[in-house]
């Protein structure tokens, strides 16, 4: 199946790690820190899947709620609201931090929401195995109505080929 997602946006939580996620996957080095608002500005880049195809990817600031209190998530607001708006994504990758699921999936439910396709990515699995925390992912997954969820390690660049390989199986109608 060739993929017609052409649009990708990276959204999560502060923290979360969707620069260093975007940074793997375009090549492109982001400034990183680990403070809230770092990222306060959409951020755009590509990558290509294994069949050639272009990607656009853009880095969304962190932010907590879909619903706009700052600048920084009027941003994601006004983005993925409107289908209109000349940079909506055809598909959503919610990063999250693996070790603090229950903050992180308030944000993932409200983009889940909006019927954008979507893909949940589990950041930071080496910090939820350190604490502890096992997530059976195909329940997870199951879960979440059969949205697919990608484990990473944005860090060591692990889970990249399972990320993109979920992104060229996505089909827009």
């Amino acid at each position: 199946m060739s993929s017609k997602i052409e649009k990708i946006a990276l959204v999560g939580n502060p923290n979360a790690g969707k620069s260093s996620v975007f940074n793997h996957l375009t090549g492109l080095n982001q400034h990183i820190g680990n403070y809230p608002g770092v990222t306060v500005d959409k951020k755009e880049g590509s990558f290509h899947l294994e069949d050639g195809k272009r990607i656009t990817v853009i880095d969304l600031p962190g932010t907590y709620s879909f619903y706009p209190r700052s600048e920084d998530e009027k941003i994601v607001y006004s983005l993925l609201s409107d289908s209109k708006h000349p940079d909506h994504p055809d598909l959503v990758v919610v990063i999250t931090d693996s070790s603090n699921l229950e903050r992180n999936l308030l944000l993932f439910t409200q983009i889940y929401d909006l019927k954008i396709p979507v893909i949940l990515g589990l950041n930071m699995m080496d910090v939820s195995l350190k604490k502890g925390i096992q997530i059976d992912l195909q329940k997870f997954q199951h879960l979440l109505g059969n949205v697919p969820v990608v484990p990473l390690n944005a860090r060591k660049g692990e889970g990249f080929k399972e990320l993109k390989r979920e992104i060229s199986q996505y089909s827009v109608p």
